[in-house]
Order: C-alpha cells, then sequence, then structure tokens
C-alpha cells in the first residue's frame, strides 16, 4: 500500500496531477469498456427480438395451424331443432344430415316397487339406529357391498343411509347413480353406462330392504339420413360431428347443415397476416437503422458532464444500427419472402397466395403482405380445403436449411414460416446466447455463445488493465510523495540553519 501524501509542502495540486497523468494511460481501458457495452447493447436486442420470435412460433403460429382454429367448422340445425344438439369438430364432413330419434338410450336400472321401500326415513341416521324391519348383515360392525371386482365397506356405527348413497355415487367400480327418497324410502339404481349391454354389478344384503326390480337397459333407436341404427349412447360421433340424443323426435326429424365456418377462416388469416408483419416491420427497422459511427457508449466520467436528456439522446444514438445488415435476420426475412411467394400442392393442385387474395405489396412494403378481403373470402367459399391446405400442410422434413423450408412444395405456409424462424431462434442461442423457449424480455443469457465468450475475454483483458493501471497510479504518487518528503527535509534544514545563525 503506498502512503499518499497531499501537496502540503510544494502546495501542488498532486490528486489532479495523477488524475491528469492516468488519463492517456487509462484511454486503452475506456476503449475495452465501449466495446463490452457495445456488445451487451446488440445481445439486449438480440434477445428482444428473439423473444417475438419466439413467441410468433410457438404460441400464434402452433394456435392459428389448430385444426379447431383455421379449420373451424359452422352448422345450421333445422326441424327439430330441441331433440338433437350437435357440435362440430375439425374433422366434420361439410354437407347435409338428417336425424330422426325413436327412442333414446338407457341403462339397466333398479327401482324400488311401489310401497316396497321403508316408508317416511331420516337419511342422516346411523344404520344401527334405523330399525324396524331394516336388516343387514354385519361382521365385526362392518357391511360389505360388492361391486363387480371390488367393494364398499360400510361401518354400522358411523355410517348412515346418505353416506351409503354418497358412496356408492362415487365409486367407479359400482359405475351407477343412486337415489334414495327421504319420505318414501324408496330407492333406484341406474348403470351410468347405458345400452343394451349395460348392467348393475353391486350387491349386498343391506339393499334388499328397498324391494327394488331390475329393468335392462335398451340402446337408442334413430334414423340418419333415413338410415335406421342404433347406439349405445346418446352421445357419439358421426362424420365428425359430437352428437347428443336428447328426446324422441315425435315424427319431426332434426335436419342439420355442416360447411366450413368461413369466418372463423377469415379471421384466423388475417391475424396470421398481421402478426407476419409485425415481425417483418420490426426486423426490417433494425436491418435499416442508421448506424452513428461517431456516437460510442460514454464513460462514466463524460455522464458526469452531460444532462440526463443529453445522455439519453446520446444513447439513443449509440445503440442504433448495432444489427444493422445483420446476417442471421436478413436470411430469415429473405426465406420468409420465399415461403410466402412459393406455392404449395394441395391435393395435387399448386396454390398461391395471389389466389387467394393475398400480396406483398410494392417494394415500399417490403415484404408485408397486403389482403383482398372479397377475393380471400371468394376462395374460402369456393374451395375452403385448398385455402386451409395452403396454411397448414404438414410434412417431416428433419434438418433443413431455411431455404429448404421455404420452398417445400409439401408444406403449408405455417409450417414453412415455423422451419425458418426455429432456425433463426437456434442460430441467436448459438451467436447471442438467448433462449430457444422463453418469451420474456429478461431471460438470463447463455454464457456459451460467441458474444458470451467475447465478453468474457474483455473482462479478462480489462481486469489486468485496471491492474497494471492501478500500480502505475501507485508509482506517480511513489514519486509524488518522494518529493513532498524531500522538500519537507530540505524546508527543515533550511529552518534549522536560519535558526543557528541566528
Amino acid at each position: 500500500m503506498v502512503t499518499r501524501i497531499s501537496g502540503l509542502v510544494s502546495g501542488m495540486d498532486i490528486d489532479s496531477l495523477v488524475k491528469d497523468l492516468m488519463k492517456a494511460k487509462r484511454a486503452p481501458l475506456d476503449k475495452l469498456t465501449q466495446q463490452k457495452t457495445t456488445l451487451e447493447w446488440q445481445r439486449e436486442q438480440y434477445r428482444d427480438i428473439n423473444a417475438k420470435l419466439v413467441d410468433f412460433r410457438n404460441n400464434k403460429l402452433f394456435s392459428y395451424g389448430l385444426e379447431g382454429t383455421i379449420n373451424a367448422k359452422s352448422i345450421s340445425v333445422a326441424g327439430n331443432t330441441s331433440a338433437v344438439s350437435v357440435k362440430a369438430n375439425a374433422n366434420a364432413v361439410a354437407g347435409n344430415m338428417s336425424i330422426e330419434v325413436t327412442k333414446l338410450a338407457a341403462g339397466a336400472t333398479w327401482k324400488s316397487a311401489p310401497g316396497t321401500g321403508l316408508g317416511k326415513v331420516d337419511l342422516n341416521t346411523k344404520l344401527k339406529d334405523i330399525g324396524g324391519s331394516f336388516n343387514y348383515t354385519a361382521v365385526g360392525g362392518k357391511i360389505t357391498i360388492q361391486t363387480g371386482s371390488s367393494s364398499i365397506v360400510l361401518d354400522e356405527n358411523t355410517d348412515t343411509l346418505a353416506t351409503m348413497v354418497s358412496k356408492l355415487n362415487n365409486s367407479k367400480d359400482a359405475n351407477v347413480n343412486v337415489f334414495l327418497d327421504s319420505q318414501t324410502g324408496e330407492m333406484s339404481i341406474t348403470s351410468k353406462t347405458t345400452g343394451t349391454a349395460s348392467a348393475i354389478n353391486v350387491s349386498s344384503d343391506i339393499l334388499n330392504n328397498f324391494g327394488m326390480v331390475g329393468t335392462a337397459g335398451n340402446d337408442a333407436e334413430l334414423k340418419i339420413n333415413g338410415i335406421a341404427t342404433t347406439r349405445s349412447s346418446n352421445k357419439f360421433v358421426e362424420n365428425g360431428l359430437d352428437i347428443t340424443l336428447n328426446s324422441a323426435s315425435a315424427g319431426s326429424a332434426t335436419q342439420l347443415t355442416i360447411a366450413s365456418n368461413t369466418d372463423k377462416i377469415m379471421e384466423t388469416v388475417k391475424s396470421f397476416v398481421k402478426d407476419y408483419n409485425e415481425i417483418l416491420e420490426l426486423v426490417n427497422k433494425k436491418l435499416g437503422e442508421e448506424k452513428f459511427r461517431t456516437y460510442t457508449p460514454l464513460s462514466s466520467e463524460q455522464k458526469k458532464e452531460m444532462s440526463d436528456d443529453e445522455i439519453t439522446l446520446w444513447e439513443s444514438k449509440a445503440r442504433s444500427g448495432l444489427l444493422r445488415n445483420d446476417s442471421t435476420f436478413t436470411s430469415m426475412i429473405s426465406s420468409f419472402r420465399l415461403a410466402a411467394i412459393t406455392d404449395v400442392n394441395v391435393n395435387g393442385t399448386n396454390v398461391n397466395l395471389t389466389s387467394l387474395g393475398i400480396n406483398t405489396g410494392d417494394y415500399t412494403q417490403r415484404g408485408k403482405l397486403v389482403i383482398d378481403e372479397a377475393k380471400l373470402r371468394e376462395a374460402i367459399e369456393a374451395n375452403p380445403d385448398q385455402v386451409i391446405g395452403f396454411f397448414t400442410n404438414k410434412t417431416t422434413e428433419g434438418t433443413v436449411s431455411p431455404a429448404a423450408s421455404a420452398t417445400n412444395a409439401n408444406n403449408g405456409l405455417f409450417s414453412r414460416i415455423a422451419n425458418i424462424t426455429l432456425t433463426s431462434v437456434q442460430e441467436l442461442a448459438t451467436k447471442a446466447g438467448t433462449s430457444r423457449v422463453s418469451t420474456a424480455n429478461d431471460a438470463a443469457f447463455n454464457a456459451n455463445s460467441r458474444i458470451g465468450e467475447q465478453l468474457r475475454l474483455l473482462d479478462i483483458r480489462m481486469s489486468d488493465m485496471n491492474r497494471r493501471l492501478t500500480l502505475a497510479e501507485d508509482q506517480y504518487y511513489k514519486k509524488f510523495t518522494a518529493m513532498e518528503t524531500a522538500m519537507n527535509r530540505y524546508n527543515a534544514q533550511s529552518t534549522s540553519l536560519f535558526s543557528n545563525n541566528s
């Protein structure tokens, strides 16, 4: 540790002199600090765009590609609108369907014959306290109800009729719905499964108290487009339709018309174009952003001499153009445009954006897509499968280049753009250490990247340079301290001589 003596003897401002002497020596360190700050700013800008790309690919494109989104179907119901409920899923076949219900499916049932119940009873009375003609077999106070391959065990000292009913209803193995009327003491047990094959598999002498009589289950009987048929359940899928039978049709059939949901397809395509254009605008802006080479990151000393507004203005220019003509984004935009203008093979027919009423606009749009909504609607109404296929066709590519993804005739536009975006996200991860999955603007960087390695090496150089600057500064102070000490000694000798001569 060097002892630093201020210029009390010489009258010199030693700290200012050393600071000025060190200024020139610190210039190389300031250069390295500027390089580091520039790299950190660049990395942050990569991360901001990367987050948008990950969200675009993993969330938006994925959602648009779901069959229920772009391949949504609409359905209109006429005739008997209450007998049948219908929901169209993505696989619904366009066309017409008529459904006439003769009989609903029912499950096997056990039901108390009139007058054979317990009579009015408190359902919360413990089983052992019910009394009267209520009988059962208990072993050690335990009552067993067999339910198929397993069983329910009741405790006569704690369980009640209410808890017995609850345990039966909650048993997956019993698979029944149980109702016990407190006013008559009558019980019904119905299989949760409908159809002729349904059965009730519960047994215990405690159930003999309710005088139940069994009724077999039956299948639903109906006509679909005039063809008589049966179903074991009142809910089933036919031609991509989720059908629920609610009641007998009483001679009035339910008429269904299934078609592609033009409005939903329009909405999906328009949302995709909006998101696609936003990505293009964001990236193109960075690619063409002006670079102000004379504006470099400010040092802490420079910031002390400037106002906050001046610092903000300066740094906005210093941050500008850091991604100008970036190779990853240039390649991505080029591949996006190629993907958009290349035909897609849909069932043997080449389909392109122009035929769907979507164009890339003039040169000022820089690749943005422009929709002619009337022409797009016309294309959807004329051949919805062709429009859907253009966007959603998919083939397994393996690892391919962005250019190959862009021109694969068997891949729809969503898949092409998703593959190109993934390639860019992977390149950014290698280059800047950005996340391949996070959409957060503050996601941590992976140090194992090219920029991460550059920053690591800069930190080593800066640390070494700081050490050498500290040594140099100590040497300056050592010399000035020696000068001050010598001058002090000289002054003391002069004073002593002057006093002796006096």
